[in-house]
């Protein structure tokens, strides 16, 4: 008998938190707070390139990430003998200009059993809207100068998320 009323007792306190539950997803949803959130998101397309010298890309991949000012994006590259970490963080100041924060560490080693070296850059840039920003992890060194070498390079652009889902007034 105790037994079926802590049954009933429990089945009825789950019934409950559940109609707590569905009562506040409604009013997630009904806020304007979420209208808010999704006004002040970006889209940042960011594209990946290794470029051999003066040639046509021999690797190239493409990828969308949506997020909020002052929220990062990050991004890995893993080759054979190298290790890029990107993280990029847009700012959006109240008069709508954007601040680009590019991040870059990187690991890596001229042959297999060396030692391996690490690189650390970060750069500040004011970019527009759609602007591309050319972003060069691994820099242009002095002592490749004279040398034919292939460079890594990242394209990023800003776009309002929002703005990708309307649709062009003709």
């Amino acid at each position: 008998m105790i037994r079926r009323v802590l049954i009933f007792i429990l089945f009825t306190f789950c019934l409950a938190s559940l109609g707590a539950q569905e009562s506040d997803l409604e009013r997630f949803f009904q806020d304007e707070s979420l209208d808010s959130l999704i006004d002040k998101a970006l889209q940042l397309q960011i594209t990946a390139k290794v470029l051999p010298p003066n040639e046509q890309p021999v690797w190239n991949s493409q990828s969308k990430k949506v997020t909020i000012p002052g929220r990062s994006v990050a991004l890995r590259l893993v080759g054979d003998n190298i290790r890029i970490d990107v993280v990029f963080t847009p700012y959006q100041e109240e008069n709508g200009n954007l601040l680009l924060v590019a991040q870059g560490q990187v690991w890596f080693s001229e042959a297999a059993n060396t030692k391996t070296k690490y690189l650390t850059t970060i750069q500040s840039i004011p970019v527009s809207w759609g602007e591309k920003v050319s972003f060069f992890p691994l820099g242009f060194s002095q002592e490749f100068a004279n040398t034919p070498t292939f460079n890594i390079q990242l394209e990023v652009e800003i776009f309002p998320y929002r703005d990708l889902f309307r649709a062009p007034v003709e």
